[in-house]
């Protein structure tokens, strides 16, 4: 299954490591975190060019970090949804 994180960019619900609180990397640790992974490419944001909202979430996958201006406690619904209905899905098979 698949998480969309806002602008036409998805990635596979298993592959998600963490989301993230965006503001908990502005500083610190995790600021470098940030400037690492964007000076390597592996930072992708799925902003809209020229769009002003704020950087809500960071997702950590195993292969990129995402920036979305969708909220963490929408995206964590969101791949919690994708599971509970495999495993309805799962129910109505064994029945």
């Amino acid at each position: 299954m698949f998480l969309h994180l806002g602008n036409g960019v998805s990635v596979r619900t298993k592959d998600v490591i963490a989301i993230s609180d965006y503001a908990l990397f502005q500083d610190g640790p995790g600021k470098e975190l940030l400037e690492h992974h964007k000076a390597t490419g592996l930072l992708v944001s799925t902003r809209p060019a020229g769009d002003a909202t704020p950087i809500k979430s960071l997702i950590l996958t195993k292969d990129k970090t995402y920036l979305s201006v969708i909220s963490p406690l929408t995206l964590k619904r969101r791949s919690q949804q994708v599971y509970d209905t495999l495993d309805n899905d799962r129910t109505d098979e064994i029945e």
